[in-house]
C-alpha cells in the first residue's frame, strides 16, 4: 500500500496538481472581475464629469445668449423710440450736435427759439415716442446682475418726461409770453436729461456685453 500511495503522489496525472491549477484560475477570474469593476467605476465617473461639464457649458451658452438678447433689445428700443423722439423734438438736428451736452443744448435752444410758444405743440406731438420709450424699457428683461444699470436707464427716461412736461406747461401758459431768459434753464434741463439717458444706455450696454 505504501508503494501504491507513493506511486499515486508521484503520478503527474494525480488530482493534486489539478486542484492547485483550478484555484489559480479562480483567482485570475476574480482579478478580472475586479478589473472590470474598477474600469466600470472609472467609466461611470468620467461620464458623470462629462455630463456635468456639458450642462455647465449649456448653462453658460444660455446665459451669454440672455445678455446678448437684452443688449440687442436695448439697441432696438433706442432706434425705434429714442431716436424717433429726439428727431421729433429736434427736427433740424445734425449728427455733430450729439457729440456733447453743450451741443445738444444749442440744438434745443435753436428749436425752441424757432417755434417759441408753438414749440409746446411740437413737444406734445412727440410725446407718444417718449411714452413708448418708457414703456418698452419698463418691460425690458435683463439678467439679475445688470438690473441696477437697467433701472438707472429707466429713471433717466422718467427724468426726460418730467422736465419736458414742465417746459410744455411753461409754453402753454397764456399768461406767460415766451422769454428766452426764462426758457434757457428749462432747455438746459431737457438737454441734460437726454445726455443722462444716453450715458446710462451706454453703461447698460457695456454691462450686458461683458458679463
Amino acid at each position: 500500500m505504501d508503494e501504491t500511495n507513493a506511486t499515486t503522489r508521484e503520478d503527474p496525472h494525480s488530482l493534486a496538481p489539478i486542484q492547485i491549477e483550478g484555484t489559480s484560475i479562480d483567482e485570475d477570474i476574480a482579478q478580472l472581475k475586479r478589473g472590470r469593476g474598477s474600469r466600470l467605476v472609472g467609466t461611470t465617473l468620467c461620464m458623470g464629469l462629462a455630463a456635468f461639464g456639458i450642462v455647465h457649458w449649456m448653462d453658460r451658452i444660455d446665459g451669454t445668449q440672455a445678455y446678448a438678447a437684452a443688449a440687442e433689445r436695448v439697441e432696438v428700443i433706442h432706434a425705434q423710440q429714442g431716436n424717433a423722439y429726439l428727431r421729433c423734438v429736434l427736427p433740424n438736428l445734425q449728427r455733430s450736435q450729439l457729440s456733447s451736452q453743450q451741443a445738444l443744448h444749442t440744438a434745443f435752444e435753436a428749436a425752441s427759439d424757432g417755434f417759441q410758444k408753438q414749440y409746446a405743440k411740437q413737444l406734445a406731438h412727440c410725446a407718444p415716442s417718449l411714452d413708448g420709450l418708457q414703456a418698452q424699457l419698463a418691460n425690458l428683461r435683463v439678467p439679475a446682475d445688470v438690473e441696477r444699470p437697467a433701472n438707472a436707464l429707466r429713471a433717466a427716461t422718467v427724468q426726460i418726461s418730467e422736465v419736458t412736461d414742465a417746459y410744455r406747461a411753461y409754453l402753454q401758459d397764456p399768461a406767460r409770453p415766451y422769454d428766452f431768459v426764462q426758457a434757457t434753464p428749462q432747455i438746459e434741463k431737457i438737454a441734460w436729461a437726454w445726455s443722462s439717458y444716453d450715458e446710462e444706455r451706454h453703461k447698460l450696454l457695456a454691462a450686458l456685453r461683458s458679463p
